[in-house]
């Protein structure tokens, strides 16, 4: 009588898994910060274009329209905000009496709520963007910075020009670094 073979079993020694275990455990420490750093970076994109998409609407609006439109800080989604910053949201309005707020029976364009992400974006004392029905902005050149304090080195600017247009850059418009304080 013939005694069956027995099915040849597969798996791993217990050292072949404990050396596959060290390296998941080498590469799952060192993926997982990269990780978040690029979701971090995806953010900071992600708010640039939101804002910069605003910049772009308000100028065509302010051009079609033939009057004033603001960019202004709003954390309500309503009115101009004083105090708060841009990170915490802004609306884009048609500025028919041109006094730079938003008053009744003014329309009002778009409303951008702002995300608790831990992007600030910062403009020095600038509170708002007017755009012009040449699609020009008065004054100076702005800068608004969008920042993460926990990675500074990837802060970005936007630089808004006078004639309407924004631009992106690593560094303030005199070439220093960009300040996240």
């Amino acid at each position: 009588m013939d005694i069956p073979a027995l099915p040849r079993q597969r798996g791993f020694t217990l050292l072949e898994l404990m050396s596959s275990m060290s390296i998941a455990v080498v590469l799952t420490t060192t993926a997982i910060p990269a990780l978040n750093g690029l979701l971090q970076r995806s953010r900071i994109t992600t708010e640039i274009n939101t804002f910069v998409a605003h910049l772009h609407y308000a100028r065509s609006e302010a051009i079609k329209r033939g009057q004033r439109v603001v960019i202004c800080r709003s954390a309500d989604g309503l009115s101009c905000a004083r105090t708060e910053g841009w990170h915490r949201g802004w609306i884009t309005f048609a500025d028919s009496n041109a006094n730079r707020e938003r008053d009744d029976g003014e329309a009002l364009l778009r409303v951008e709520h702002g995300e608790e992400n831990g992007i600030i974006i910062t403009s020095g004392q600038r509170r708002r963007v007017i755009y012009w029905p040449t699609g020009f902005t008065p004054g100076t050149n702005g800068t608004y910075t969008f920042c993460d304090p926990d990675y500074p080195q990837w802060a970005k600017a936007v630089i808004l020009s006078n004639p309407g247009r924004p631009r992106l850059s690593d560094t303030k418009p005199d070439g220093s670094a960009l300040d996240c304080g």
